[in-house]
């Protein structure tokens, strides 16, 4: 049965911007920030090992839920490894989109019997990055990431950075974990994230708004996990350990003085959990049923809030979920469908109005692979702010054509912006140009754009003005072991009466893997 699963195995997986908007639920890369990029690029690097690594690596990971860890563990007890993608589509929780879309991030080596040995190889990765900028004055950045990982057993992360706005390069991150086995789950010296439940209690760095998706409704912990962000949230020590179905976690943040601390349990159909820290207590629960998922938390910090929802999933490649909140006073609801290649969710508060709707498909004519995207979004908050994009991209033996345009209206204002991209993303040697034109005439309409860039860049101007804008992007990677990006790119702003000041940028990073 097994080989026939691998002889039914796709081998192409999906781009790396593609797998990350499915995973994290957006619709666009402007919806993330810097430390999710930085988190994927790193399992980029370093997949995880679906058949080797234990419970609390694979939640720490934040690629799957608890529900998906504790079926994957099942399914890994019940009937070995997993040998392709194909049978991890059949795991409960998973299915194929979604084993798809993991492709890059994970792999499935096989060592015999699960859990009866894991892999002690050292794999080392290092990244030094350099920029300089000109506008009105040369200004310069520099940074380093270092990950060492011995196989499913421990990490180290440390990564530093100065900015053209501060110079100076101080420490940075140093985050070390160790995985154990049977009881002990994972063991964290330095920084580290804290992310429980829905976010109520404790939830360090970045999270997705209820407004970006249906899947953004619902929020999956990953507990406590070691990071190499260049923007940590706490340091100091945690500690998680398992017990069967219980597991309890621990940890105490030092600068902040902060004690944090979570009792599980999860059974076949539910996870629930008790979360204190200094500042909150509380309790959330979710809850599985076929076609239908509950969830919920009510926190108390000298205040109550809570949140819960719904997600029904009546047929497949169809999703309905609803929210509501209360937190600090001001109530939320939101509510959502997504059917195939539409999607529609309305988010709504005593102090703002959002919705969105997007169409998104792929086809083929020919050897040629066309994906079209609309959506279209209103807020309102002190006034109304409409937006509508339109994309198109053509793909044929590995080249790559894009054309976007954006349109906002704000304040009796209408703003646009053009570009147009082209490149090769295969092979050894990858390059995109893209030319970019523009016309905001106000802050509030002001429109943000996703770029290209080095490995563990996150790059999302917001183009402000009246110009053009052009970047050349490139990647080669002469051997497994070395990478190297360079990226060119300028502003200009010529249409300009007030003498805006042209912006000169160039980016090499080297990256080197052992």
């Amino acid at each position: 049965m097994k080989l026939l699963l691998i002889l039914l195995a796709c081998f192409a997986g999906p781009s790396f911007e593609s797998a990350v908007l499915f995973l994290n639920g957006v619709s666009s890369m402007e919806e993330l920030d810097e430390s999710v990029i930085s988190r994927y690029r790193a399992l980029e690097l370093s997949p995880l090992e679906l058949n080797l690594c234990t419970r609390s690596r694979l939640l720490s990971s934040g690629l799957m839920s608890a529900f998906q860890v504790a079926s994957l563990l099942d399914w890994r007890e019940r009937s070995g490894d997993i040998l392709s993608y194909t049978e991890l589509a059949l795991v409960d929780g998973f299915g194929e989109e979604y084993a798809e879309a993991l492709k890059p991030f994970t792999r499935l080596s096989s060592s015999g019997p699960p859990g009866k040995r894991r892999s002690r190889k050292l794999h080392q990765n290092l990244m030094l990055r350099g920029a300089g900028r000109l506008s009105g004055e040369l200004e310069y950045a520099a940074g380093v990431k270092y990950k060492a990982e011995l196989g499913e057993t421990a990490e180290l992360y440390w990564s530093s950075r100065n900015s053209y706005s501060d110079p100076h390069f101080g420490l940075g991150t140093l985050s070390g974990a160790y995985y154990g086995r049977k009881h002990l789950g994972k063991l964290i010296l330095g920084h580290f994230n804290a992310r429980f439940g829905q976010g109520l209690c404790m939830w360090s760095g970045f999270s997705l708004q209820p407004w970006s998706s249906v899947q953004s409704l619902r929020r999956s912990g990953s507990g406590f996990s070691p990071t190499g962000s260049f923007s940590p949230s706490y340091c100091g020590a945690a500690a998680d350990f398992e017990y069967g179905r219980w597991s309890l976690a621990a940890a105490y943040s030092v600068p902040d003085k902060m004690p944090m601390g979570s009792v599980c349990f999860t059974g076949q159909r539910f996870t629930a959990a008790v979360n204190a820290s200094r500042e909150a207590v509380g309790m959330d629960i979710k809850l599985g049923l076929p076609g239908l998922g509950l969830w919920g938390e009510c926190v108390w910090r000298g205040r109550f809030d809570a949140v819960a929802g719904v997600m029904w999933i009546p047929a497949y490649d169809t999703k309905i979920g609803a929210m509501a909140k209360w937190c600090s006073g001001v109530p939320e609801t939101a509510a959502g469908v997504s059917s195939g290649p539409f999607e529609a969710l309305a988010y709504l508060s005593s102090k703002q109005f959002r919705s969105m709707a997007k169409y998104s498909t792929h086809f083929h004519l020919g050897p040629i692979g066309i994906n079209p995207v609309l959506r279209l979004a209103a807020t309102r908050k002190d006034t109304w702010r409409v937006e509508g994009r339109g994309v198109i991209r053509l793909e044929y033996s590995g080249w790559d054509l894009t054309g976007r345009l954006d349109l906002v209206h704000c304040k009796d204002d209408t703003s646009w912006l053009f570009y147009a991209e082209a490149g090769r993303g295969g092979g050894a040697f990858r390059a995109w140009l893209r030319w970019t034109l523009f016309r905001v005439d106000k802050w509030d309409g002001r429109i943000y754009v996703y770029e290209r860039d080095a490995p563990g860049s996150f790059n999302v101007p917001a183009y402000y003005g009246k110009g053009w804008a052009t970047s050349l992007s490139c990647a080669w990677k002469p051997s497994r072991r070395h990478g190297f990006y360079c990226r060119l790119s300028c502003v200009e702003y010529p249409w300009m009466t007030d003498g805006k000041a042209s912006k000169y940028e160039v980016k090499l990073q080297y990256q080197l893997s052992l």
